[in-house]
């Protein structure tokens, strides 16, 4: 699993859109930057709408794309099915974690015959966008990814919970901590705490 961010928007702007809520400077009495009041402190989640993250994400599995794709207030362009094919060597297959090493030599089995049925449907000229049906969901796949602040912080409300699927879980933390970078006004390690529980 990997990601890039791509663009960010700079972390003063939030501050900068948000005092207009209060008509207040946007570094208060005691140092303290309004965008950490506002998130932090009087949970004013709205002033995050004013700043964007743009991600590319490789090497997770369509499940996990799947969970991805169903986030609300975010916008995806996934590699398509369709147009990548077999022949290129693109199609890779992500192992769940926690597999015996029997269920695991068991699963690679089956990709393994699954791509060559694939191969010879294409071969025999069965459409790719037909013969991908029979590609299993852990298919690996990339998809860019862009949200606001806010759109992020509801992402991560939900896929930092323990009873979140791993694979998406460990994606939630990944992007969490590499937006701890850009912004440590908002992705603070305490709040990080709060919707990991």
């Amino acid at each position: 699993m990997k990601i890039e961010l791509l663009m960010a928007t700079p972390q003063e702007l939030i501050g900068e859109c948000s005092k207009i809520c209060y008509s207040t400077k946007a570094i208060e009495d005691g140092g303290k930057d309004i965008t950490y009041a506002m998130v932090n402190d009087y949970k004013h989640l709205a002033s995050l709408r004013f700043a964007y993250a743009t991600f590319t994400i490789s090497e997770i599995s369509r499940a996990c794309a799947n969970q991805l794709v169903r986030s609300s207030h975010m916008d995806f362009m996934q590699e398509s099915m369709r147009y990548v094919s077999n022949k290129k060597g693109n199609f890779e297959f992500i192992m769940p974690e926690g597999l015996s090493d029997g269920h695991k030599l068991s699963m690679e089995n089956h990709w393994r015959s699954t791509i060559a049925l694939y191969n010879g449907m294409v071969r025999e000229g069965v459409k790719k966008e037909d013969a991908r049906a029979i590609l299993p969901l852990n298919t690996s796949t990339k998809i860019n990814c862009t949200a606001n602040l806010q759109g992020w912080m509801s992402f991560f409300n939900l896929r930092l919970k323990p009873g979140a699927q791993t694979e998406i879980r460990t994606l939630a933390n990944l992007i969490y901590d590499e937006l701890t970078k850009h912004y440590p006004q908002v992705f603070t390690p305490e709040t990080k705490k709060k919707l990991s529980k």
